[in-house]
């Protein structure tokens, strides 16, 4: 508050008097609220407090300065002649259109770079969902802090206790996004779905375009196979015709019936194109923990009343079956949920974007100060005749309103572009929720960016020069004299302020830059060169048990090694860095009982073919991998596994040897159930399953016989060029099964570039508006430095005939603008040392203080200066003496 109080000191003071406290409760209550919503509200909050208080500032300017007025000076005459304004503002502009391209540019970019990220924003976190009263939507899941979960996903016996008991909720229902294999006259389209409780639309609040919604029976555990479709589909598949109610679809091999058309908002949270009922069972106990809770609440009930709701019908499950609370559902904001992971990329790049706008400004506000003490004659003049403070400043106003408007267009335009080129390089990374489409918010903050950066940078340093009186601005507005020092200091100033802030930049570019690299070469754990993988889904009908899945595996494995150039064909339940996940638990042999507050983390599943090490390149590093034998006795009989290094760590901390120990499935034996043993025969490297930026989890594999019908993945190691065999593959198998597409297909390459690519994105934005920096700041001190190198044509021309040097007229210029820009680069690094502390979780590692970082930027910035004040330099040296004494 504190720092508000300060910036009230802005205010006119009859305003601040009358209205202060008023306005400073106002503001408490505002921010408080805000800050509960995010730290993206709190901002919107300052910035709407400091337009509120900045813009009553040219007001009450405008009024002190006609109160002033001149003794002896004749009134103007009262009316606006905004169209006169408007033309000497088009003639004055056109007189020097270098430095009205040039102000234009920087305003553009700027302004574009800005409403970039505010597009982001504004799609991530600002633009409100396409449901009735959104704000009322919530996210429920579980949490498992002892199985080193944070979301576990909702069980389905879990939420049938919530639905049943619940008294805050309008409704809560579960969502479990899957693919399906849809049968057409050519073989089988892969078509994105989801399986929804009956109660999911009731939640978005979305009404059917066509038919019906689920009812209770369809909903039900082998109720009728119906089906939902998208508005989308309905256009494409069926021409959007009314008799499509009652057609059939075959769906994974079974028949369903359409029953109902959604809109497209239904299709949240993202590419749904047709749903069918879950059809769960909640009289069955341990179902897994693997879907999405959404829930809208009540009128008036709070977040924190409705998780207190989910804790108190979740007592009957811990009296039952959970009686040391491992799991616990909480209910969080929908907008936090899903924007949770941009959070902090969307600070950084909104302070990047803040800094460089701030260098456009200081640019801009350079060079309208230069253009300005270089109009004081004739603002002398005008004020000497008649002309009022009052009137001047209107001129102005509308010369850079003009500006901004030009500016302002440009930068939308630049910004528009920006996202649409970000958002097509961010396939897999974008949520498909969000919209990043032009809407009335962004026009309005690139007008309001516009007005109030050409007012603030553009009409503030107009006020400054004029701060003189008639006779002195005339007496000291002669052609080509100096500048007074006033002007000087403060033109410095802001080429101080540009190098400083582009030094900041570029540092925080670079640091990020040098972090994406890291990440990019970080050791995976796999050999992806020459890789292939796809997915298939084998409906349960096609395979009803393990010996049919284990047959039909092994014909694809067939027929993909008849392909030419195939080295290794493998299979995987779980590909790496695929966005997959399939935890258990295990329990070493002999391991001593775990106490009430001991940790039993998940650990990482996955069943693989012998073949699947060696295609995907996974190295050994003890014992051997699988072989046609291990497994053998199926799920019931003492078998075989292979661990990661993180598993042996965990299981048996301190041993050289981990080969011939054994563990079994589940933290604890199922009473009247013999143990199958579970031998490690090997260990393999660990592997970034998660990612390259995510810690590796303990984790096994189980030889293809145990889960055969869990190997979904397909892993193809080429002899050449893996994505020249796709077309071949897709044939293949269609071969197999017709009904069965291979989707999902892609280069282990391209797997790992996407699980990096919002890294890189944000990384590289940040260079590129670092770069951006050093250009405005070229062109601020290139503009600066020609401008005052101009002002002292007269006095060059007099050193030059009083016998000076060229070199010694370069050297003289050269040094006082190069100490300028060290200052500022001086300035802007040790900046840069902090802030690279608020960037750590970003950095990966790199330190915020990095001194390569720090010599290229100081070498660059440096250089940048030189560049831009060598050229102003070396003209001024060439001054004629004769040609610059003659101009007076």
């Amino acid at each position: 508050m504190n720092l508000y109080r300060l910036l009230l000191r802005l205010a006119p003071r009859h305003l601040r008097e009358k209205h202060g406290r008023e306005m400073e409760a106002m503001f408490r209550g505002q921010l408080a609220d805000a800050r509960r919503r995010g730290r993206i509200a709190g901002a919107l909050v300052w910035y709407h407090a400091l337009a509120d208080i900045v813009g009553a500032m040219p007001r009450n300017l405008i009024h002190h300065w006609r109160r002033r007025g001149r003794v002896g000076v004749p009134r103007e005459r009262r009316s606006l002649m905004i169209g006169s304004d408007i033309r000497y503002a088009w003639r004055s502009l056109n007189h020097q259109r270098f430095a009205s391209v040039l102000v234009i540019g920087m305003l553009a970019l700027g302004i574009g770079s800005t409403v970039a990220v505010f597009s982001l924003v504004n799609g991530l976190f600002l633009r409100p969902f396409p449901f009735p009263e959104p704000d009322r939507l919530v996210y429920v899941n579980e949490t498992a802090p002892k199985w080193n979960l944070e979301m576990t996903g909702v069980n389905y016996h879990d939420y049938a206790q919530w639905r049943r008991d619940q008294k805050l909720f309008e409704a809560i229902a579960l969502y479990d996004e899957r693919a399906f294999n849809l049968a057409t006259d050519q073989g089988s389209d892969r078509m994105q779905g989801a399986a929804v409780t009956m109660d999911f639309m009731k939640v978005l609040g979305v009404q059917p375009v066509l038919g019906r919604m689920f009812n209770q029976e369809e909903d039900s555990p082998k109720g009728p196979l119906v089906t939902l479709i998208g508005e989308a589909m309905w256009q494409e598949r069926y021409g959007g015709r009314s008799d499509v109610l009652g057609k059939e679809l075959k769906l994974n091999s079974r028949v369903c019936t359409i029953i109902g058309v959604l809109p497209k908002a239904a299709e949240f949270p993202g590419g749904v194109r047709l749903w069918v009922p879950m059809q769960g069972d909640p009289s069955v106990n341990g179902s897994s923990y693997s879907y999405d809770g959404y829930a809208r609440l009540k009128p008036g009930v709070t977040l924190e009343q409705a998780n207190a709701d989910l804790m108190r019908t979740q007592q009957v499950i811990f009296d039952t079956r959970d009686k040391e609370k491992l799991v616990t559902p909480f209910a969080r904001d929908m907008r936090e949920q899903f924007t949770r992971n941009f959070g902090t990329v969307a600070s950084t790049l909104g302070a990047a974007v803040a800094l460089l706008l701030m260098v456009a400004c200081a640019n801009v506000a350079a060079l309208m100060l230069a253009r300005a003490l270089a109009r004081r004659r004739e603002m002398g003049i005008r004020l000497a005749i008649g002309a009022s403070r009052a009137r001047l400043l209107r001129q102005l106003l509308v010369e850079n309103i003009m500006l901004s408007i030009a500016g302002g267009a440009a930068g939308l335009a630049i910004g528009q572009w920006a996202i649409s080129a970000l958002i097509t390089s961010l396939p897999d990374q974008a949520p498909t929720w969000a919209a990043f489409s032009l809407d009335g918010r962004m026009v309005a903050f690139t007008i309001a960016t516009s007005v109030a950066t050409a007012v603030l940078f553009g009409w503030a340093p107009a006020l400054h020069a004029m701060n003189n009186d008639v006779r002195g601005a005339i007496a000291t507005a002669t052609a080509n004299s100096t500048a007074p020092v006033r002007g000087r200091r403060t033109l410095w100033a802001l080429v101080v302020a540009e190098f400083a802030l582009a030094s900041l930049m570029f540092v925080c570019g670079g640091l990020l830059v040098r972090a994406y690299d890291r990440v990019r070469n970080t050791d995976p754990g796999f050999d992806p060169s020459n890789v292939l993988t796809f997915t298939i889904a084998v409906p349960q009908v096609k395979t009803p048990d393990d010996a049919s899945g284990l047959a039909f595996r092994k014909r694809v494995v067939a027929r993909m090694r008849e392909l030419p150039g195939v080295k290794e064909v493998g299979m995987i339940s779980c590909a790496p860095v695929s966005n997959c996940h399939w935890g258990t638990f295990y329990t070493a042999e002999n391991a001593p009982p775990r106490g009430p507050n001991d940790a039993d983390p998940i650990i990482l599943n996955r069943a693989a073919s012998p073949e699947y090490f060696s295609a995907m390149g996974i190295r050994l590093k003890e014992g051997r991998f699988f072989n046609s034998s291990d497994g053998a006795g199926g799920i019931d009989q003492d078998s075989t596994i292979i661990v990661n290094e993180t598993f042996a760590k965990q299981m048996w901390p301190g041993q050289s040897s981990v080969i011939g120990k054994r563990v079994h499935l589940g933290s604890t034996p199922r009473p009247g159930r013999s143990i199958q043993w579970l031998s490690v025969v090997g260990v393999a490297k660990d592997v970034k399953h998660y990612g390259l930026e995510q810690p590796v989890r303990p984790g096994v594999y189980l030889p293809e016989p145990l889960q055969p019908r869990a190997m979904n993945t397909v892993v193809l190691k080429m002899a050449g060029d893996p994505a020249a065999i796709a077309s071949a593959a897709r044939a293949a198998m269609r071969d197999v099964d017709p009904e069965i597409p291979a989707y999902d297909m892609r280069t282990m390459d391209e797997r790992l570039a996407r699980s990096r690519s919002l890294r890189a994105a944000y990384s590289w934005m940040l260079a590129v508006f670092a770069v951006m920096a050093l250009v405005l700041a070229l062109g601020g001190s290139y503009g600066v430095t020609s401008y005052l190198v101009s002002q002292r044509t007269r006095e060059l021309g007099i050193r030059v005939a009083l016998g000076a040097k060229r070199s010694d007229i370069s050297r003289t210029v050269l040094k006082g603008s190069l100490a300028v820009v060290s200052i500022g680069v001086i300035i802007g690094i040790a900046g840069a040392i902090g802030a690279g502390r608020f960037l750590a979780s970003l950095l990966f590692g790199v330190p915020p203080y990095d001194a390569s970082i720090l010599a290229i930027a100081a070498i660059a910035l440096a250089a940048t200066g030189f560049l831009a004040n060598w050229l102003p330099a070396r003209r001024a040296s060439r001054v004629d003496p004769m040609v610059s004494l003659r101009s007076e």
